[in-house]
């Protein structure tokens, strides 16, 4: 068998046919940038939600707080209000004696006499509150504190928005690059197709048109290849049997001659001249 060579066809040629080509990809291309935005939509929601959860917590941290540098002054013990007695009426009468209950003899009786109570209210001394004396060093370590943790908090909100702003940036980034390589692969794939149909259909063309060529080999990776192997033995047939016809036609021509019958007859020319013109119109068809 003779050695055939490669045909490789150019990438400015992968839209052989846009029809088939572009329609298999946009639909691809169209359902990976749906889902991926539906994927992105709930992504960055949830993503959201612990953004503003984490920031929440940061805001939430205490840091350390510093006294301010005057004392506030000793609040005044408040002063003591004596106790306002109630009024007694003194149309009212109390005949303690007639509460006097009789008692049994073998009982002692008890008598409930007049009496007073008055009850002093105990107000305690108010202690003035200590403030607590701090020196300037100390002062200042504890304000440091404060201000470090203070850039600590910013720093963790800016690193929280940081992040949710990366998710998105790689999502949009995923997104794009999926549709992209997929609109990509869909080309090649579908090339792989339409480019064994468009040889076949090239040869066929050249086929009707009386002319025979050489049919290669498909590339390596295209599709269709046991399609094209039929229509590349059916090609070889056809071509074989227009061989087949030239050899009888030169057979015939060659014993019209040797028999001395165009000489004789100028019908027999006349057919000769018609089989000349078949035999070259068939040997200019194998290219």
């Amino acid at each position: 068998m003779s050695a055939q060579r490669g045909y490789k066809r150019s990438w400015r040629n992968l839209l052989i046919n846009k029809r088939y080509q572009l329609r298999f990809t946009l639909f691809m291309a169209g359902l990976a940038a749906v889902l991926m935005t539906l994927l992105g939509w709930w992504v960055t929601r949830v993503a959201g939600e612990a953004t503003n959860v984490a920031k929440s917590r940061q805001r939430g941290r205490i840091c350390a707080t510093v006294p301010d540098e005057k004392p506030a002054e000793a609040a005044k013990p408040p002063t003591p209000v004596p106790p306002v007695p109630d009024p007694v009426d003194p149309d009212v009468k109390v005949d303690v004696g007639e509460m006097q209950e009789e008692a049994p003899e073998h009982h002692r009786g008890v008598v409930l006499d007049e009496s007073s109570m008055r009850i002093d209210p105990d107000v305690a001394p108010v202690t003035p509150p200590t403030v607590p004396t701090m020196s300037a060093e100390e002062r200042a370590k504890l304000i440091a504190e404060r201000d470090e943790c203070e850039r600590d908090i910013a720093r963790e909100i800016a690193r929280i928005d940081a992040t949710n702003r990366n998710i998105v940036f790689v999502l949009v980034g995923s997104g794009l690059l999926l549709t992209l390589g997929l609109a990509v692969f869909g080309i090649k794939m579908t090339h792989r197709v339409a480019g064994p149909l468009h040889k076949v259909t090239l040869y066929l063309g050249k086929m009707r048109d009386g002319r025979y060529d050489k049919v290669y080999d498909l590339r390596k990776g295209d599709q269709l290849v046991e399609f094209y192997e039929h229509f590349k033995h059916a090609h070889a047939g056809v071509v074989a049997h227009e061989h087949d016809d030239v050899n009888r036609i030169k057979a015939v021509l060659d014993a019209l001659e040797a028999d001395g019958v165009l000489a004789r007859s100028a019908e027999a020319r006349a057919a000769a001249d018609a089989l000349r013109a078949i035999l070259e119109r068939k040997e200019k068809s194998f290219v």
